[in-house]
């Protein structure tokens, strides 16, 4: 959010704030809320030195402490997530990118079962749909795709 209101909208200045103003400081906001979250998480777990029930052991065993075993099993595949879904945004059109990117949290990130995936995927799609499409008139792409 940051990048796009940074390089193609106008951001001002203070007094005279443009269209990308407000997402620039949004986007920064995040992006510093995000990453004091994560060390925050990161910190307040601590790292066991013997292996305990669950899967703590499959990681002791395969030689990852929990923190590895955390980042391989939830953050990597989070952050390709949002990757392939920023990919997808304009050439798929929002709501099945958007679709996508829920099915693929729910159950790699998540490890949530099949009913809740397509019921929060379908809500969630239909509601930030209405939201910005028709509540607040936001144009979201419908695709290239399909054109």
């Amino acid at each position: 959010m940051a990048y796009y209101s940074r390089h193609y909208l106008k951001l001002g200045i203070m007094i005279t704030p443009g269209a990308g103003f407000l997402p620039y400081i949004i986007g920064i906001a995040l992006a510093v809320l995000g990453a004091a979250w994560y060390v925050r998480t990161l910190l307040a777990r601590p790292v066991p030195s013997t292996p305990v029930e669950g899967g703590d052991a499959l990681d002791a065993a395969q030689g990852m402490t929990p923190v590895q075993g955390l980042f391989l099993s939830r953050l990597l595949p989070g952050i390709l997530l949002v990757v392939l879904y920023a990919w997808l945004f304009e050439r798929a059109g929002y709501i099945l990118s958007t679709v996508f990117f829920m099915v693929g949290w729910q159950k790699t990130v998540e490890s949530e079962g099949w009913v809740k995936t397509a019921v929060v995927s379908a809500v969630s799609a239909a509601f930030m749909y209405l939201l910005f499409a028709r509540l607040l008139r936001v144009f979201l792409p419908s695709g290239t795709w399909w054109d």
